[in-house]
């Protein structure tokens, strides 16, 4: 599929393994392999040039990002080659007007300080704050967030991928509430696609629902204000949320991506590439599964904040009982860096910041391989993997069996 044709947009299925798939996303000259991870980062924090713009442990993150000194150097550019950040992340440090239009003045990637980023930039809307407050907040700089202003900053901070602002559902909404969200993200997306028809890069539609009557109730409520023809030919993706209030219960997370699944065949949206917005860490085998192609969590960095230090993706040990001597990973072949994770570091975020690099490093390996299983075009070499992670934690075993015989083709 070819969307744009200013910055062409291609997703490539090169291999399936049931319903699992491996690609290739192409925007513009960015590629990425999928599946993967984009990790959650915010690229200004209430800080200037000089301290990397600030953001306490997202500091660190970037500093290994750019390959500082101060992370004792490196090329960690492989686990950064997609990332995920939020316009709402100019609205959580507090920060003046001044301070604002220097944020949104350049690209991302057009910057001196972030030159040595060439991944995937995905900006989401930060829809997901109306989960928890009436709205995004910008009276600190004078600005009233709305969809315009919302594509606005996406397109200044240099965006690849960017979604409608939207308005997530919670578990407990009730079916009028879910109506009006459905209602006030449709008007949200006839206004996005207008504002949008230039824009240099792909454009996904969010979509929002726990089964399939919601999610095609969903769509057929925001058709109200774009017609299903034009959401085909116009997006490039689909990114499902309002998952993150369920991501501990893996059977709603299974029964909303089968059916998602399932929606996206039935409307049109079958090739597509299709994102899970908040959901990674032990999830990700399942996910993979099930046939979804990328997702975004912040999880390696609360994990470290809550002083877990991740020895496999299904395991997480305390940061004080880690030896980070039985890892060969870039941060713990580090001496440098095995003295902060020590709790040696000139700050609090250096310390959890060089665990959580650690931690992406664990996810993103733990990609790399499934990715690498998926491509073999056989379902058994994904099956055995799931068998020897998922399957091996009791309290989701039944969730990991469930997904091999759904998506995998079962064990016999």
């Amino acid at each position: 599929m070819s969307k744009s044709i200013i910055s062409p947009v291609d997703f490539e299925v090169t291999s399936t393994a049931g319903d699992a798939r491996a690609g290739l996303l192409s925007v513009g000259e960015t590629v990425i392999q999928t599946p993967n991870l984009f990790p959650v980062l915010n690229f200004y924090g209430g800080g200037t040039i000089n301290s990397n713009y600030g953001g306490g442990i997202h500091r660190t993150i970037k500093e290994f990002l750019i390959g500082h000194s101060r992370v004792d150097g490196g090329d960690y550019s492989r686990f950064f080659d997609g990332v995920m950040t939020s316009v709402s992340s100019l609205t959580d440090y507090n920060i003046t007007r001044e301070r604002y239009d220097d944020y949104v003045s350049q690209p991302v990637k057009e910057r001196d300080l972030f030159s040595p980023f060439s991944g995937a930039l995905f900006i989401d809307s930060g829809g997901f704050k109306f989960l928890s407050s009436k709205e995004l907040d910008g009276s600190n700089f004078q600005i009233e967030i709305d969809q315009k202003k919302v594509y606005e900053i996406q397109q200044k901070m240099g965006a690849d991928i960017i979604v409608n602002l939207d308005r997530p559902i919670a578990p407990d909404d009730t079916h009028k509430q879910r109506i009006e969200k459905a209602q006030q993200t449709g008007a949200n997306i006839a206004k996005f696609l207008e504002l949008s028809s230039d824009f240099h890069g792909a454009r996904y539609l969010t979509l929002h629902g726990y089964n399939y009557s919601m999610m095609d109730e969903f769509l057929t409520e925001i058709t109200r204000y774009t017609s299903a023809e034009t959401l085909r030919s116009a997006f490039d993706g689909i990114a499902l949320g309002s998952l993150v209030p369920k991501k501990d219960d893996r059977n709603a997370l299974i029964d909303a991506v089968i059916d998602c699944r399932a929606v996206l065949k039935d409307w049109g949206f079958k090739e597509l590439p299709l994102h899970v917005l908040g959901i990674s860490s032990r999830a990700i085998p399942l996910l993979v599964a099930l046939g979804v192609d990328t997702f975004d969590s912040s999880t390696y960095l609360q994990t470290a904040i809550n002083g877990g230090y991740c020895t496999s993706l299904m395991e997480t040990v305390d940061v004080s009982e880690a030896n980070p001597e039985q890892c060969d990973c870039p941060v713990c072949s580090s001496e440098h860096l095995k003295e902060w994770m020590r709790g040696n570091a000139p700050y609090q975020k250096d310390m959890l910041g060089a665990v959580a690099m650690h931690n992406l490093i664990v996810q993103k390996r733990a990609i790399f391989e499934i990715r690498d299983r998926v491509r073999r075009g056989e379902t058994e070499p994904l099956i055995e993997y799931i068998e020897s992670t998922v399957a091996q934690d009791k309290p989701t075993r039944d969730h990991a069996h469930r997904v091999v015989n759904h998506s995998l083709g079962g064990y016999f």
